[in-house]
């Protein structure tokens, strides 16, 4: 499994992605796409860290 940082970085990258969809492609304004992709970039994050990039079969070993 990768290591947190690394996680964080791909997690950092889908929240921009996602912002860019929202404000360019479906025309939202620019807090409400900030906010809603800064939440779905932390979900992204909190689920990679549990269970890696994969579907969730085993949790980290490292968290518990």
């Amino acid at each position: 499994m990768e290591r947190g940082l690394m996680m964080l970085l791909h997690a950092l990258m889908i929240g921009i992605i996602l912002y860019l969809v929202m404000v360019f492609g479906l025309g939202q304004a620019q807090e409400v796409a900030e906010d809603r992709s800064v939440l779905l970039g932390a979900v992204v994050l909190v689920y990679m860290i549990l269970f890696g990039h994969g579907l969730p079969d085993t949790v980290n070993k490292n968290i518990f």
